[in-house]
C-alpha cells in the first residue's frame, strides 16, 4: 500500500496545510500598473500642493487688492487702482468709489460715465445692482426719467439688496406720472417679492400704497362745520347807551349769568350822564350876576 502510494502520489490525499499560493487579480493589477499609480499619486499630490499655493496667494493677491481700494482718496488713485486690477473685482470696486467722489464733486456727468463704464465692464461683479440703483438715482436727480427708469428696471432684475429699493424707485416715478395702476404693481411686487426680508423698504411700500387713489382733503371739505355757528354769535345786537335791548320774539338759549350782567352794567353808565342839564344850569347863573351888577349904580344915582 505504500509502495503503490509512493508510485502514485496524485492517487492519495492532500495535506491539510497545502493551499494554493497564486497571486490574485487586484496583486496581479497592482504588479503590472505598480508604475503608473505611482505617478498618479505623485501627481495628485502635487496638485493639492499647487492648489494649496495658488489659492493661498489669490488670497493674498485679493487682501492686497482690497488695501489698495481702502488705502485710495482722491479721484486719480482710484483711477490707478482700477487700472492696476483691471478686470478685478477691486478694480471695479476702484470705478465705484470714483463714481461717488465725483458725484459728490459736483461733477455729475463724469460719475455717470463712470457708472456706466463700471455696469459695462464688470457683470459679474457683486455690487452690480447698487450700481445699477445708483445710476437710476442720478438720472432722476437730473430729470432724466427715462434713463432713471432704465437703470432701476436693470436694478430690480439683478435681485440683489438694491432690488427692492429701484422697484420702489419705478413706484414713485410711476406715480409722481400719474399713473397709479403701474404705481401699485410695483409697490405690490416689493411685498410679494421680499415678504420675509427687506422689511423697511416693504414697509415704505405699504405707506405708499395708502396714498394710491385717495383724495387729499380740501377748503371746501371744510364748509360743513361752519353751521355750528349760531346768527347771533356771528352779527352781535348794536347796543344804545341807555336802552335796554327789548327781548327777542323767540327764545333765546340760555347763556351763562356773567354774559346777562355785563349788558347792564353797561346801560348803568349813561344813567350819570345827566351832565348836559347841570352845564346849563351853570350857564343861567352867570346871567343872573350879570343882571344884579347893574342895579348897584341906578341906586346911587341920587347921591
Amino acid at each position: 500500500m505504500s509502495e503503490n502510494n509512493e508510485q502514485n502520489p496524485d492517487n492519495g490525499p492532500s495535506p491539510i496545510g497545502e493551499i494554493s499560493q497564486e497571486p490574485s487579480a487586484f496583486e496581479a493589477f497592482l504588479d503590472a500598473n505598480q508604475k503608473k499609480l505611482m505617478s498618479v499619486g505623485i501627481l495628485a499630490i502635487l496638485c493639492l500642493v499647487a492648489y494649496v499655493i495658488v489659492t493661498g496667494q489669490d488670497k493674498m493677491a485679493k487682501e492686497e487688492a482690497a488695501a489698495a481700494v481702502a488705502k485710495a482718496r482722491t479721484g486719480p488713485q482710484y483711477q490707478a487702482v482700477s487700472e492696476e486690477y483691471d478686470g478685478e473685482n477691486a478694480g471695479g470696486s476702484a470705478i465705484l468709489l470714483k463714481s461717488q467722489l465725483l458725484w459728490r464733486d459736483q461733477q455729475q456727468q463724469e460719475a455717470i460715465e463712470a457708472l456706466e463704464t463700471f455696469v459695462s465692464e464688470y457683470p459679474e461683479h457683486p455690487a452690480l445692482g447698487s450700481a445699477y440703483a445708483s445710476l437710476g438715482s442720478y438720472q432722476q436727480q437730473l430729470k432724466n426719467l427715462d434713463e432713471a427708469k432704465e437703470a432701476f428696471e436693470e436694478a430690480a432684475e439683478t435681485k440683489s439688496a438694491a432690488s427692492s429699493l429701484a422697484l420702489l424707485s419705478l413706484g414713485d416715478l410711476a406715480l409722481q406720472a400719474g399713473d397709479d395702476e403701474n404705481a401699485e404693481k410695483q409697490y405690490k411686487k416689493i411685498i410679494s417679492d421680499y415678504e420675509s426680508s427687506h422689511l423697511q423698504v416693504k414697509s415704505m411700500a405699504q405707506n405708499r400704497l395708502k396714498l394710491i387713489n385717495v383724495e387729499l382733503p380740501t377748503e371746501k371739505k371744510s364748509e360743513p362745520a361752519q353751521p355750528t355757528v349760531t346768527p347771533e354769535a356771528a352779527t352781535p345786537p348794536i347796543k344804545v347807551p341807555g336802552i335796554i335791548p327789548e327781548p327777542a320774539p323767540n327764545p333765546i338759549p340760555k347763556t351763562p349769568t356773567p354774559e346777562i350782567t355785563q349788558p347792564v352794567e353797561k346801560t348803568t353808565q349813561p344813567d350819570a350822564a345827566p351832565e348836559p342839564e347841570k352845564s346849563s344850569e351853570a350857564k343861567t347863573e352867570p346871567t343872573t350876576e350879570k343882571n344884579a351888577e347893574p342895579e348897584a349904580p341906578t341906586g346911587s344915582s341920587p347921591e
